[in-house]
């Protein structure tokens, strides 16, 4: 049998209805009474309980008991109302005295959550403009980004802005004009410096990391791979360990868009862990960042020795060579040395490669000799790497032709150390140029020009024969006379012809015209009577073609003299 509780709301109608059967039973009692007491005898006592008096009567005594019957339950419910508030009370100082030490913080946990709920519903009820979708406008945004592309002044707020649209249609812009025809490097490098300091490569970093999705992470590193940043590099190289093997492929090509050297150990390392990595993009990519890329070019070196004060480059006459080179020490009464220099001739390849790395300790003549030797002639890849990477370790002048001879090496290996070593080199590069052209044989000169055209370093360094930089200047021309002395007169040439700057074009002749080979001569008829060639150009081209015709070189670059070297005219 279920025992049904009675609710409150039961237990407040349940006197209202006794109270009104009570009463209804009453007045029915007295109507029949009433209407006996009529018809009965004005003597009998039943008429006269039931008179007119006798009913008012009775009806007051049920007035009167009922009335003493609500007191008496009220009390009784007020009494078991105290007795229940009296344990609710008791109960609450019981647990409060138990959980006392853990009261105090949690007032400032409570207010902190009251807080942020009033914030919450402030930002509810007033939005800030960061959660709408737009604020400028895709027009608008677009001209801002033209102006910041072509260095104008541009409006900060609208670069900045958070909103979600005005955030894409930035990025959009911003790589859009990063592969625009008319971009430049000088854009491209204000485009990038916007795309890191408004926070859009930090955010494609994050996805290629923490990214749900493989085809998220793989746009992230797309994309990072078209903005070419820098300080994208560390993520990249993390994404290499992604789980999936599309983004890893994807993180590979983008590096090698970076096209730094520093990606060359870990991308080394990812093809030894995995070797389902196709070949040919992995390949691709370590040529890229160790041969054809070299962004060592583009690396601050030292001011060379000689430079005229002019403004400009095109008149390279007035730039003077590196006339004097503080040559390494022999080593000669250095028994360690000596001692490190009779295990070269070790069979073993594991001792060989550690008697190289100890000839990177000592900065000597030998040492320079014998590691060069082996840098070219070793038969074994690991050991002709570690007598690259000695060379770089020595820092000097000396090194530079054969770090940039191992750039053509056969074997990934020895070209990635030499793309390390050339980042590390901190000596003028145009001054070690005209070192080579004065220190080395006719055979090791044309090897590096060899190496300097095959590796993209000449094609790397065109544009910077008309630059306004001086210091490029000089740099690319004395690249380019290297190649003239060594005979590999075809980029020169190429330049001449197909050049889409005039001025370029003119440098080119001008070094045509400093070295003066006669040989030259048929192949400048032939450049003359081109139909390409601009007026300009080929008034340049015929007079450097009247004097190799007169035999009259403005600039003699034989290796043989005794003379100071000098661009200018003698």
């Amino acid at each position: 049998m279920v025992k049904v509780m009675p609710n409150q709301k039961s237990v407040t109608v349940l006197p209202r209805s006794i109270m009104a059967a009570i009463g209804c039973a009453s007045l029915l009692l007295c109507a029949a009474g009433t209407v006996r007491a009529d018809d009965a005898s004005s003597d009998d006592l039943f008429s006269t309980i039931f008179s007119t008096y006798g009913i008012t009567v009775i009806l007051l005594l049920v007035l009167v008991g009922l009335i003493v019957f609500k007191k008496i339950r009220a009390k009784k419910e007020a009494a078991e109302f105290e007795s229940a508030k009296q344990q609710t009370r008791t109960s609450r100082l019981a647990t409060r005295s138990s959980t006392a030490p853990e009261a105090e913080p949690r007032e400032p946990i409570m207010a902190d959550e009251r807080r942020a709920r009033v914030e919450a519903v402030q930002q509810w009820e007033n939005p800030q403009p960061a959660s709408e979708a737009s604020v400028y406008g895709a027009y608008r945004i677009d001209q801002e980004v033209g102006r910041l592309v072509l260095g104008k002044p541009h409006r900060m707020d609208v670069m900045a802005s958070r909103a979600t649209d005005d955030r894409r249609a930035i990025e959009s812009s911003l790589v859009k004009a990063l592969d625009g025809f008319d971009a430049t490097e000088e854009t491209r490098g204000r485009v990038r410096r916007a795309l890191e300091e408004y926070g859009f490569v930090a955010r494609q970093s994050a996805v290629l990391l923490l990214g749900r999705d493989a085809w998220e992470r793989s746009s992230a590193a797309r994309m990072l791979g078209q903005i070419c940043s820098q300080a994208s590099l560390p993520f990249l190289i993390e994404a290499l360990h992604d789980g999936d093997s599309v983004v890893r492929n994807q993180a590979i090509a983008s590096l090698g868009a970076l096209k730094t050297p520093s990606a060359i150990g870990a991308l080394l390392d990812i093809a030894r862990r995995h070797p389902d990595i196709p070949a040919s993009l992995l390949s691709e990519t370590l040529s890229a960042c160790s041969v054809e890329s070299l962004g060592y070019l583009d690396s601050p070196s030292s001011e060379p020795a000689m430079i005229s004060d002019g403004r400009r480059a095109d008149d390279l006459r007035d730039l003077q060579m590196f006339k004097s080179f503080e040559d390494l020490p022999a080593g000669q009464e250095d028994q360690a040395l000596t001692e490190i220099l009779t295990k070269l001739e070790d069979r073993d390849e594991q001792g060989r490669a550690q008697a190289v790395q100890q000839l990177g300790l000592h900065a000597a003549q030998r040492s320079v000799s014998a590691l060069s030797s082996l840098a070219l002639n070793d038969a074994d890849s690991s050991v002709r790497a570690a007598a690259v990477s000695s060379l770089g370790a020595i820092d000097h002048e000396s090194v530079f032709a054969p770090v940039l001879i191992a750039l053509a090496d056969e074997s990934r290996g020895v070209r990635a150390a030499a793309a390390r070593s050339l980042t590390s080199l901190h000596f003028d590069r145009a001054d070690a140029y005209l070192r080579v052209m004065e220190s080395t044989d006719k055979q090791t000169m044309r090897e590096v020009a060899q190496a300097c055209i095959k590796t993209g370093i000449v094609a790397q360094t065109v544009n910077r024969l008309a630059s306004e930089d001086r210091h490029q200047a000089y740099e690319a021309f004395s690249l380019f006379s290297l190649l003239a002395r060594a005979g590999e007169t075809q980029p020169i040439l190429d330049a001449i012809r197909n050049h889409r700057d005039d001025e370029v074009r003119l440098c080119a002749v001008r070094v045509l015209s400093v070295a003066a080979l006669p040989e030259l001569a048929p192949k400048v008829r032939e450049l003359v009577a081109a139909a390409e060639i601009p007026e300009s150009v080929r008034t340049a081209l015929l007079e450097v073609l009247y004097k190799l015709d007169q035999e009259q070189p403005i600039f003699d670059l034989a290796p043989d003299d005794n003379v100071p070297v000098s661009l200018h005219n003698s």
